[in-house]
């Protein structure tokens, strides 16, 4: 019988060489309480609990979603926190997010951070691109929309995660959107958004994957099931799906 505890770091990957800087970041975090699962086509570095790639369906672009939710399904930790791989983040982004999990147990909280050119001594350097959600005129924490909140490094409570069902399975079909929408499910239950700019995470600019004008057309065809969703979301018939199982 699995015992819960404070944090579970989920993290899904098809990049092998792009868990080994996330693994070191974890090393070197100040709160000690935490698991890290991978759900991933290979096996991780240590410490990470391996859960293996989700087979794809007929129809699917990926199968991301499904990772999710596999990651979600096996967690303990009463707070998630998703960090994605090829990223860095700073010593105390945990002992961070579970301050404001203990603060206020209905919140998500993300963090900013910018895309870099190369690793370089376990760090990306040489900034290509500014994250556009960076502003100063709110302070360092601020609330915004759930569609404004990336899952690059954010926190999810598990509860909430749980009461919605999850991600839909079905946006694997797509590209992009599916946390979103799974975001504004939760916000119809009560939860609340954030940005923390005291954390800041480094990201390295990798291809997308298939290739930029296949994840161009699953991101449009992916755009009109998003406004189903809402339209289904605003009329209470959209509150939870058959993700987590």
């Amino acid at each position: 019988m699995s015992v819960e505890m404070n944090i579970s770091v989920i993290t899904p990957s098809v990049r092998k060489e792009g868990l080994d800087i996330v693994a070191e970041c974890l090393r070197k975090q100040t709160f000690d309480e935490w698991e890290w699962l991978v759900c991933s086509p290979f096996k991780p570095p240590q410490p990470a609990l391996w859960i293996p790639e989700p087979k794809k369906r007929p129809g699917d672009y990926y199968n991301l979603n499904k990772a999710w939710n596999a990651m979600f399904k096996h967690s303990v930790g009463y707070l998630i926190v998703s960090i994605v791989d090829l990223l860095w983040f700073p010593p105390d982004t945990l002992e961070r997010l579970w301050n404001h999990f203990l603060n206020s147990p209905k919140t998500c909280v993300g963090a900013i951070g910018h895309q870099y050119k190369e690793i370089i001594d376990g760090k990306p350097e040489g900034i290509v691109w500014q994250d556009p959600r960076a502003r100063t005129d709110q302070g360092s924490f601020w609330e915004i929309k759930p569609i404004d909140l990336e899952l690059c490094v954010a926190s999810l409570p598990r509860k909430g995660v749980l009461e919605v069902g999850g991600v839909d399975p079905e946006w694997d079909k797509y590209c992009a959107l599916s946390e979103k929408e799974m975001l504004i499910r939760m916000d119809k239950l009560g939860y609340r958004f954030y940005i923390d700019a005291t954390i800041e995470y480094r990201a390295l600019k990798h291809p997308r994957l298939g290739g930029s004008k296949a994840w161009d057309e699953g991101y449009k065809k992916g755009s009109l099931y998003f406004q189903q969703c809402i339209k289904e979301i605003r009329e209470g018939k959209r509150l939870k799906v058959e993700g987590v199982k």
